[in-house]
């Protein structure tokens, strides 16, 4: 092959290809995801309230304030590992982020647990009723962030799109349970275990695959 006919076929395997947008910096989509998340959370405890003497409330590092601080770095560090998925050659911020929500959700599961063992009596024969609202609180904040961060990963490679929509749900959920626990009192342990510890299992439970199936639209579009 001579020079001038390589140069023809790099031409006309180039012809229809159109320059594409860089991606931000990672740092950037991170913090405009919790700056969205935070909107939202600041609108909805606006119309349904923010729950009495929260600062007491959130400043029991083996109570509210310990499932707080957990479900926080648990939406963090999913949020860091779902959008580091997305940027070629940052399998170290991946390994962080995942680690950052392991960390804060093993703090608030024994948070939790803890609470389980001092507890006089759990009842499960109640109603589920406020489980399920707070439950349902986290995923409805959580869909936003979730779609923003699906937004940013579609414009990307992603080469393992499973563990990103997990990342992104688990994470977006313990932010929306971050922001049912500013609003609810309730300090039973079996309410705080099922509809705020576990909402970020709930929540991937929920959101996966229509995060899955929106990303691949949105790959394709």
């Amino acid at each position: 092959m001579t020079e001038e006919s390589g140069q023809d076929l790099i031409a006309a395997l180039t012809e229809d290809l159109t320059p594409t947008s860089p991606i931000p910096p990672l740092r950037k989509v991170v913090a405009g995801v919790l700056l969205l998340w935070l909107a939202i959370a600041v609108v909805l405890l606006l119309v349904l309230g923010v729950r009495p003497e929260i600062v007491q409330a959130l400043s029991t590092p083996f109570a509210s304030g310990g499932i707080f601080a957990g479900l926080c770095a648990a939406g963090l560090g999913g949020l860091i590992a779902a959008l580091a998925l997305s940027v070629p050659g940052r399998e170290a911020t991946v390994r962080a982020g995942f680690a950052i929500a392991g960390v804060g959700l093993a703090y608030a599961a024994g948070v939790g647990t803890f609470l389980f063992v001092q507890s006089p009596a759990i009842t499960w024969t109640g109603s589920f009723g406020a489980d399920f609202q707070c439950l349902a609180v986290a995923v409805i904040v959580a869909l936003v962030p979730a779609l923003g961060v699906i937004a940013f990963s579609a414009r990307a490679q992603v080469f393992r799109p499973m563990a990103l929509v997990l990342a992104a749900a688990v994470g977006t959920a313990a932010l929306g349970a971050v922001t049912s626990q500013a609003h609810c009192p309730t300090e039973d342990a079996r309410h705080l275990m099922l509809g705020h510890i576990l909402a970020p299992g709930f929540g991937a439970l929920v959101l996966s695959l229509p995060l899955l199936v929106a990303l691949r639209r949105s790959s394709r579009a």
